[in-house]
C-alpha cells in the first residue's frame, strides 16, 4: 500500500494531498493543467522534495520530514512514465528497455530474456533495434512502458500514459498496465484527463484542484472541467 501525506508551497498555491492507494488498485488522478497532479507525481518519486509530510510504501519509509529521511529516486524502485515518455533518443529500442536492469547490476543472459520478453509483450519487435529518435511519439510512450515494467516495480505512476497511442494500441496498452497492476499486485497512480480512461478502467478517481484532493465528483463534470 501507498500512503502519502504532503505539502509543498508551489508558486500559486500550497500543495497538500492526504492519499492512499491499495496494492493492486489503480488511482486515477485528474483535475485541471496545473493543479498539481505532475508534482505530486514527481515528490513521490522523489524527483522532488516535499516541504513536510511523509511517503510510505509498502511499510518502508521513502520520505519523512520530521525523521529527515529521503530515499534516492533510483532507490525507490518506482516504473515512473513522463507526459513525453522521456526515454533516451541515443540508444535502441533494446538499450532504453534494458537501461534499468543494467544500472541495477543485472547479468546480461538474465537482461537480455527479459526484455526480448517485454519487446514480444509490446510488439515491438519490428523496432527493437531503432534508435528512439526514429520513433513515432506512441511508439516512444510503448518503450517507456516496457523500461517501467522491466525493473519489476513495485509501484507504478504514469503521467498521461495514453496520449500518444492510436486507436490500435490505446486498448491494448490499457488492459496490459490493468494486468500488471492486477498480476504484481502493485498500487499505481495514473493521471489523465481522458473520459475514456476514467469510465473503463478497473479504478478509483480522485480530483484535484489548486493542490487539494476533492470529493470524487461525476465523471461527465470531470471530463468538462479537463
Amino acid at each position: 500500500m501507498l500512503d502519502i501525506s504532503v505539502s509543498r508551497q508551489l508558486r500559486d498555491f500550497e500543495l497538500s494531498v492526504d492519499l492512499t492507494v491499495k496494492a493492486g488498485e489503480n488511482l486515477i488522478l485528474t483535475g485541471n493543467n496545473g493543479a498539481g497532479k505532475s508534482t505530486l507525481l514527481n515528490m513521490v518519486a522523489g524527483l522532488m522534495t516535499p516541504e513536510q509530510g511523509h511517503i510510505v510504501l509498502n511499510g518502508t519509509t521513502l520520505f519523512d520530514s520530521g525523521k529527515r529521511i529521503d530515499v534516492p529516486p533510483e532507490e525507490r524502485r518506482i516504473g515512473y512514465i513522463f507526459q513525453n515518455a522521456a526515454i533516451f533518443p541515443h540508444l535502441t529500442v533494446t538499450e532504453n528497455i534494458a537501461y534499468g536492469l543494467r544500472a541495477m547490476g543485472m547479468g546480461k543472459p538474465l537482461r537480455e530474456k527479459k526484455v526480448t520478453g517485454l519487446i514480444k509483450q509490446l510488439n515491438l519487435d519490428q523496432l527493437k533495434d531503432y534508435k528512439a529518435d526514429q520513433l513515432s511519439g506512441g511508439q516512444k510512450q510503448l518503450v517507456a512502458l516496457g523500461r517501467a515494467i522491466a525493473i519489476d516495480p513495485v509501484l507504478l505512476l504514469l503521467d498521461e500514459p495514453f496520449r500518444a497511442l492510436d486507436s490500435t494500441m490505446y486498448p491494448i496498452v490499457k488492459e496490459y498496465i490493468q494486468d500488471v497492476v492486477r498480476s504484481r499486485d502493485i498500487p499505481c497512480i495514473l493521471v489523465t484527463h481522458h473520459i475514456s480512461d476514467q469510465e473503463s478502467l478497473d479504478r478509483r478517481t480522485c480530483r484535484i484542484h489548486e493542490g487539494k484532493i476533492k470529493d470524487p465528483v461525476p465523471l461527465y463534470q470531470e471530463a468538462v472541467q479537463s
